[in-house]
């Protein structure tokens, strides 16, 4: 009984993170500068280090490359996609659903292939899940995790410019014409 309980709280978490996450796949999103910067900022941080971690075993390299060109282009056909919204409190977006599904697809995907691969393992306690070395051991989780921060940080990075824009064109609307009561989508 006790060997499956130091995975209760792991399993606990990703449990949690996947609600979260499928919650704010589905439907509009309220652009938040301050959230958006911190998550670039994370994302960008962990895919250096892991980027780094790299050099350890160079061969790796290819799996980075191949994820990052994956992700580039699922940011890419996400942000001809995303859909934004004015309403009373700010601006809205909402991304294209099978784009963020797929995301999200890869990254419960991966968990459960690690979780197994752990718990099938001749030797479970030699694999620490909370060593990021992990990740440049195995070059297809490390791929899929590069899929994941290079489209994270090209949405968001676009989600932070277009804020920018879109703030400045609700501002001269404002001036010259009034405000519209009723929400207003913008490509």
């Amino acid at each position: 009984m006790q060997d499956w309980m130091h995975y209760a709280i792991p399993i606990v978490l990703i449990g949690f993170f996947i609600y979260r996450r499928t919650k704010r796949t589905i439907g509009f999103q309220k652009l938040s500068k301050g959230r958006l910067r911190f998550r670039l900022t994370l994302f960008s941080i962990l895919g250096i280090f892991i980027f780094l971690l790299g050099f350890i075993h160079p061969i790796h390299f290819i799996g980075y490359i191949i994820g990052l060109a994956a992700g580039t282009g699922l940011g890419l056909t996400a942000i001809r996609h995303t859909r934004f919204e004015h309403r009373a409190d700010g601006w809205y977006y909402r991304t294209h659903l099978w784009i963020e599904i797929a995301v999200l697809v890869l990254f419960i995907s991966r968990i459960a292939y690690r979780l197994a691969f752990i718990g099938l393992s001749a030797n479970p306690a030699s694999m620490n899940p909370a060593d990021p070395s992990q990740f440049t051991k195995d070059p297809v989780t490390a791929g899929v995790f590069f899929i994941i921060v290079s489209y994270y940080i090209l949405f968001f990075g676009y989600l932070l410019r277009e804020e920018t824009k879109l703030d400045a064109n609700a501002t001269i609307s404002n001036v010259s014409g009034g405000e519209n009561s009723s929400p207003q989508a913008v490509k």
